[in-house]
């Protein structure tokens, strides 16, 4: 090594006077790269907020460092504690950064350009100045109000539990406080962010604690996960099962009451269990209990067995007492279960038969009914149920509209070639498309023609005392449309005989025909209702055995159950 080095000196010796020249071309080539080195770019090795920004460009530098300032978020907290309340973003505090202020005066000054090797320390070594930022108030003020309320203040929140596979844990408490806007205020604009380092603020609060701190909590966990430490036993039909403490666990829900922690079983999140393990254990199918009725009367019956099933409700109250140590073991709980009641019915041929049909269609069938039956002639049959309850109208309306035209058409104050009544059609036209179709534009125009006060006085001009056109809704009744179309086909509405033809004719031309017409066993001339959930079918049946008059009205009922019905009814006749 000695000789080598020797070597080295004596070579250098002998060519001393060409390394000198060649180092002394290289500081100079240095030095005029030093001169000349761009003024707008970044020295070479510099770093700014710990970014690498050797020999950039100023201009992207700037663009670089404020969108990482842009991206920042600035941690706020609340008071003293260390609890972290939100992470905004520099512009949703309304601070702005500005960086160029501080790149552009990075300069390399000639004082360092003439000094040999600079461009490569000089870079490092510079001091790097701040940024500027800059705080729109208002802004400030409005994320304030936005996160904390016009009266800047922060709800504490509660201690309480949560179910794990190693038994209960606490879900810590946090403090809230109340603050002074102009202090939230001052705290945020003070947020300095830079690339680099996440800035932090605290709010300074006037500290409201928990009503449950993380004590109260850690003490019901405590109590709990003891009580549940080797699963919770309960009794099922004389033989004791275990419930895993993880099973029970995750039933529970935890509320504050006042300053304490209560819990409660929650009963949806422990059915999918006792559905699967427990009520299959302890159930038993309830029989059937069969009715004979005759009309009105009650003719006989045979009991069907009582059957059994789960008590959910009482048998969580028994795993409460265990969980709070006032029992050692649950016990299923049974609740009986009534057997079903199967009819079979019939019916006597007369007004009283018809009548109990009535109602006990509406027992067994979906929705709400209010039927009147009327025979025109023959036995004089008649019946009624809920005849007087009132339902909105639907389209059954347009007869009392159509009975009104027809007074003004007989007195002469409208005629059927009067023109322009609704979309260009006159008065014949709609008249036939209001009752044959149900066109609502024809209705609503006469009625806005005639007048609603009118209509009503027309209505109880005839006796029907339960109809009523409103602002709202109108309403009738089956009794009052069967009392209509009873007048009708007699001839005892005050209207011309070719009026009344006209009505009768319209009607049995109706295109909807899947109620009463379906069930009947002759001719229908008829008017239906459809609005919502509300079926409606006004009927004149011209019925092999005589004429009648059925109003079936319905809430959450179905055109073929009231085609059943008319079919049933006829039977009975």
């Amino acid at each position: 090594m000695t000789r080598r080095i020797d070597g080295i000196r004596r070579w250098a010796a002998h060519n001393r006077t060409p390394l000198i020249r060649i180092g002394g071309g290289l500081v100079a080539l240095l030095l005029i790269i030093q001169l000349f080195y761009p003024g707008d770019k970044m020295p070479l090795f510099a770093q700014v907020d710990g970014v690498d920004v050797s020999g950039w460009d100023k201009k992207d530098v700037v663009k670089r460092l404020e969108l990482l300032s842009t991206q920042q978020p600035i941690t706020v907290a609340l008071g003293t504690g260390s609890d972290q309340l939100d992470n905004p973003k520099p512009s949703q505090i309304g601070l702005s950064v500005s960086h160029q202020a501080r790149i552009d005066s990075a300069d390399y000054p000639w004082y360092f350009r003439i000094v040999p090797t600079s461009l490569l320390w000089f870079g490092p070594l510079q001091a790097e100045a701040a940024p500027k930022y800059t705080v729109d108030t208002a802004k400030t003020k409005a994320y304030v109000t936005a996160r904390f309320g016009a009266d800047c203040k922060i709800s504490a929140v509660d201690a309480t539990l949560k179910a794990g596979s190693d038994g209960l844990s606490v879900v810590h408490s946090k403090a809230g406080g109340t603050c002074k806007m102009e202090q939230a205020v001052a705290a945020l604009s003070s947020a300095k962010p830079v690339a680099d380092k996440p800035a932090k603020v605290r709010i300074a609060v006037d500290v409201t604690a928990p009503n449950v701190g993380d004590n109260e909590a850690k003490k019901l966990a405590g109590k709990l996960n003891k009580a549940t430490a080797s699963g919770v036993g309960i009794s099922v039909a004389g033989k004791t099962r275990t419930i895993e403490q993880k099973e029970v666990l995750s039933w529970l829900v935890f509320k504050t009451s006042g300053s304490s922690l209560v819990y409660e079983v929650d009963s949806a999140k422990a059915t999918p269990y006792f559905t699967k393990n427990i009520t299959p254990s302890i159930s038993k199918p309830a029989g059937v209990t069969k009715v004979a009725t005759f009309d009105f009367t009650e003719t006989s019956r045979n009991e069907g067995a009582t059957g059994q099933t789960l008590a959910l409700d009482k048998t969580l109250e028994d795993i409460v007492s265990v969980l709070n140590g006032k029992k050692k073991t649950a016990t299923a709980a049974v609740a009986s279960v009534a057997p079903r009641v199967e009819y079979s019915r019939s019916y006597s041929k007369t007004s009283t038969g018809i009548a109990a049909l009535l109602k006990h269609y509406d027992d067994d069938n979906a929705g709400v009914f209010g039927v009147t039956f009327a025979e025109l002639g023959g036995q004089g049959l008649n019946a009624q149920y809920n005849g007087s309850r009132q339902f909105v109208t639907a389209s059954t309306y347009k007869l009392f509209v159509a009975f009104s035209t027809l007074r003004r058409v007989d007195a002469g104050q409208m005629k059927w070639d009067d023109a322009n009544i609704a979309s260009g059609r006159n008065l014949s036209t709609c008249f036939d498309d209001m009752i044959v179709k149900s066109d609502n534009a024809c209705a609503e125009a006469l009625i806005k023609k005639i007048g609603a006060k009118d209509l009503n006085a027309d209505i109880k001009s005839i006796g029907l005392g339960s109809t009523a056109f409103r602002a709202d809704n109108n309403l009738t009744t089956s009794n009052d449309l069967a009392t209509y179309l009873t007048k009708l086909e007699r001839g005892q509405l005050p209207i011309k005989p070719e009026s009344r033809d006209r009505l009768l004719g319209a009607m049995k031309r109706n295109v909807y025909r899947q109620g009463v017409p379906s069930g009947a066993s002759g001719q229908t001339a008829d008017k239906v209702g459809f609005l919502w959930g509300l079926l409606h079918d006004a009927a004149i049946v011209y019925s092999p055995k005589g004429t009648y008059v059925l109003a079936v009205m319905t809430d959450g009922s179905s055109w073929a159950n009231i085609a059943d019905l008319t079919r049933k009814i006829e039977a009975l006749r």
